[in-house]
């Protein structure tokens, strides 16, 4: 018999203690049965296969066992390192419904495991948030057994260092930072604190086959996100969604056949937000390449925090059309994708522009003095990136720049720029907007 396994069937299977003999799950349900009157439990589940953001296949086994506090069931991926994997739980009352906690907690790990919350960093090794927010597992760290050697954190089933996670909330420079701790399990039971799910706004009206304007699909979105944010945090996504209908409502019209045109026009003349009236949410998402391509960069004075709130908003309203059927899985995943690169990308050029506009020479230069060979006055491309130095299209550089200015610029990214040759070298003598 196996000398770590259950203490009366050998199963190597064995996680309970009662009064000091280890026993396997199955054992330990009937030795509280015949203490205390509770009927036996059903066995685990089958096994079930689900695939992560990245369309891989990751196997998962469940648990039945009885705790004190009631019936517990949890979801443990399977073949994979010690304390790597995901893993979640529901507790239900002693009398709850196996099958219903089961059900529940295969919808709540379809739902973590199909929501990626880091990617890869595109500039450098390691990862970034997808999203403003970070849900792990605190793991133990087999590397020391030292006093205070720290823990590791699980996210999206991989381990992480303390290091590793604090490079990857390295675009939240200022941004204040909350760590909240909950229990290990999803508590179910009836007398538990439990969040109300509200029911979509627009959801009768979809499974009656009428399709939502743009205007009931925002105030659905914003209904379901009350839910689950903050109230200031709620309060910054309210803010972006009445910049994106601003948006929509200015520019929207510009990429309407000759048929759409005429409604939106017939209708403009009565009602000011026609186009939010009359759409829905096909061009909803035609309109974010605008909104955080343009809108936010050209019309609104926004700071990185809000840049970075408008691409997590775009991001989250795609996801949410997508689940509510509104549209399909490529469109959401184009509109996610320009989300992400918007929140990664828009406060780092916000900045980028920023540290330049501090040193520029401006108040040093005569222009009218300068030969027209050495001045440039245009809109232009990053083309080459080293520390210190930025080049342009037209081969314009190196333009000397701070190392903080080259670490944060990319190739690719444009700006509205003045820069002039002074002394041999190029130098900014002037900056508006930076686009990602």
């Amino acid at each position: 018999m196996d000398p770590n396994g259950c203490k009366e069937c050998g199963s190597p299977a064995a996680r309970t203690y009662l009064d000091n003999v280890l026993l396997c799950d199955s054992c330990a349900d009937k030795r509280i049965s015949e203490l205390t009157g509770f009927p036996r439990l059903p066995g685990p589940p089958p096994p079930i296969t689900l695939r992560d953001g990245e369309g891989k296949k990751r196997t998962f086994a469940f648990r039945v066992w009885r705790a004190a506090t009631g019936i517990e069931v949890v979801v443990e991926e399977t073949g994979v390192p010690l304390g790597q994997g995901y893993e979640r739980a529901v507790l239900g009352a002693h009398d709850a419904d196996v099958d219903a906690l089961a059900a529940r907690l295969r919808q709540i790990a379809a739902e973590e495991v199909g929501r990626p919350q880091l990617e890869r960093n595109p500039h450098r090794a390691g990862w970034v948030l997808v999203d403003d927010a970070l849900e792990g597992r605190l793991v133990w760290n087999e590397d020391g057994n030292e006093v205070g050697t720290p823990y590791k954190v699980a996210v999206d089933g991989r381990l992480l260092g303390w290091d590793e996670l604090g490079r990857a909330l390295e675009a939240y420079e200022g941004w204040r930072l909350r760590i909240e701790l909950a229990d290990r399990v999803d508590d179910l039971r009836p007398d538990a604190d439990v969040i109300a799910l509200r029911a979509l706004a627009d959801t009768e009206a979809t499974a009656a086959g009428q399709r939502p304007t743009i205007d009931e699909l925002l105030a659905g979105f914003l209904a379901a996100e009350r839910d689950r944010l903050a109230p200031r945090t709620y309060g910054r996504y309210e803010h972006v969604v009445s910049l994106l209908r601003s948006c929509l409502g200015n520019y929207g019209h510009q990429d309407l056949d000759d048929a759409e045109r005429a409604r939106f026009e017939a209708a403009y003349e009565s009602d000011d937000e026609a186009f939010v009236h009359l759409f829905g949410a096909d061009k909803l998402v035609a309109g974010l390449p605008e909104f955080l391509g343009y809108f936010m960069v050209r019309k609104v004075m926004a700071g990185e925090d809000l840049l970075r709130a408008a691409g997590t908003v775009a991001k989250r309203l795609a996801k949410w059309l997508e689940a509510n059927g509104h549209i399909d899985s490529a469109a959401a995943a184009a509109a996610r994708e320009l989300g992400a690169e918007a929140a990664r990308d828009l406060p780092r050029a916000e900045r980028l522009g920023s540290i330049l506009f501090e040193q520029t020479d401006r108040g040093d230069v005569d222009l009218n003095a300068l030969d027209d060979n050495d001045v440039v006055e245009d809109y232009l491309t990053i083309e080459r990136v080293e520390p210190g130095a930025l080049w342009f299209e037209h081969g314009i550089g190196p333009v000397t720049v701070p190392k903080a200015a080259s670490d944060l610029a990319q190739p690719g990214w444009s700006a509205s720029i003045t820069v002039a040759k002074l002394k041999g070298q190029w130098r900014v003598v002037e900056i508006g907007n930076v686009y990602p």
